[in-house]
């Protein structure tokens, strides 16, 4: 009989969950596998051995943190004292940058080996990190053909592995048989939603009165309470708030999205839904990002594709006014929405496009 071999996989966000429940499902026919993990919906649906819920560990900003800080630093010592107690063969960190990278120094000083998969995104900001990357991370699968050749240069083990999204093809599939909503998602975060979902409110508002016959939806994370969405949207007939474990089958029933900066623009340009992002912070937050963040962009698709290909709408001007109009655009001029399909259709052959040496499943069994 084969020696058990224990991975502990520490998700802190929605997509690192989405990612983590998929490596542990492919991974779950070897018999001398066992899965220790920290995350939230996906993962409870899996074959591992829950040590904690992230569910509301997940929040974006200096400021936001702060009110959480107490929490996160509970759930770290809980996996400090977890990683002691379990002795993982493996510990396979996913994205969430921050709590990730000081459990990777605490496991690779109790002689841990450490995987990080989605990488911290020091190309964008905060390179000081890469030091810390050196020290405490033993390989990093990265999902960006630039990441690979950019830690390569830098003397790190990297291996491109492919992004998940496309590796897996859920997209391809046709869900809806009704693809007429224009659709908002507001994001999976508390403090992300709470900051949107006003302004989608309004945004609705303006639309619905100069075009009383369109339909609208609002996504729902099912990690989010449904009462900010009652507030806002239980007594108007023309708006849907739909939860849906499947977001592309959310996707499909859009004919245009609006979404909250994220991996959900990925899943929308997969889906080839005409689209522009925003996002709002606080203010001390965003004063602070903006000084560190070298990239132009900040949507996933226009990084992928290095250009200005949807629009993206920012802190102030996260408006009603300017993001209704710009759907009002997608609407009214044919053209427009066509080039924005266009565009999305060029982030599929850009994910596609350099083949992965090894998947991330192959990687993993590498490693142990």
């Amino acid at each position: 009989m084969k020696e058990v071999k224990k991975i502990m996989i520490v998700a802190g966000e929605e997509s690192g969950d989405m990612y983590a429940s998929n490596i542990i499902n492919k991974l779950s026919h070897k018999e001398n596998l066992h899965f220790y993990g920290m995350g939230s919906s996906r993962m409870k649906n899996t074959k591992a051995t829950m040590i904690l819920d992230s569910s509301d560990l997940s929040v974006m900003g200096f400021f936001e943190i702060l009110k959480v800080y107490p929490k996160l630093l509970k759930s770290l010592n809980i996996m400090k004292k977890s990683i002691s107690i379990v002795k993982p063969d493996l510990l396979v960190l996913i994205d969430y940058q921050e709590f990730n990278m000081k459990l990777a120094k605490y496991a690779k000083l109790n002689g841990v080996k450490v995987l990080f998969y989605i990488s911290p995104q020091v190309w964008a900001w905060r390179e000081k990190r890469i030091k810390n990357i050196k020290n405490y991370i033993d390989e990093m699968a990265v999902i960006f053909p630039f990441e690979n050749k950019y830690y390569e240069n830098l003397g790190i083990n990297s291996h491109y592995v492919g992004h998940p999204l496309v590796e897996d093809n859920n997209y391809s599939k046709d869900y809806a048989s009704d693809k007429n909503y224009i659709g908002f998602f507001p994001g999976s975060r508390m403090n992300e939603v709470k900051k949107h979902i006003p302004i989608i409110n309004q945004i609705i508002e303006i639309l619905h009165k100069k075009y009383p016959e369109e339909k609208f939806l609002v996504s729902r994370s099912s990690n989010i309470d449904n009462k900010i969405f009652q507030e806002y949207f239980s007594n108007k007939n023309y708006v849907s708030v739909i939860t849906n474990e499947d977001i592309y089958e959310t996707i499909d029933m859009c004919k245009i999205a609006a979404a909250a900066s994220g991996t959900i623009t990925l899943q929308i340009a997969l889906k080839k839904v005409p689209m522009c992002v925003f996002y709002k912070i606080s203010n001390i937050t965003y004063f602070i990002v903006k000084r560190l963040v070298k990239t132009k962009f900040i949507s996933l698709v226009n990084i992928v594709l290095n250009k200005k290909a949807v629009e993206e709408f920012i802190q102030g001007n996260a408006s009603s006014e300017k993001i209704s109009a710009e759907i009002e655009k997608i609407i009214n001029n044919e053209s427009y929405k066509n080039n924005l399909i266009k565009n999305e259709d060029l982030v599929e052959k850009k994910l596609l496009g350099d083949s992965a040496k090894i998947n991330i499943k192959d990687l993993i069994l590498n490693l142990l």
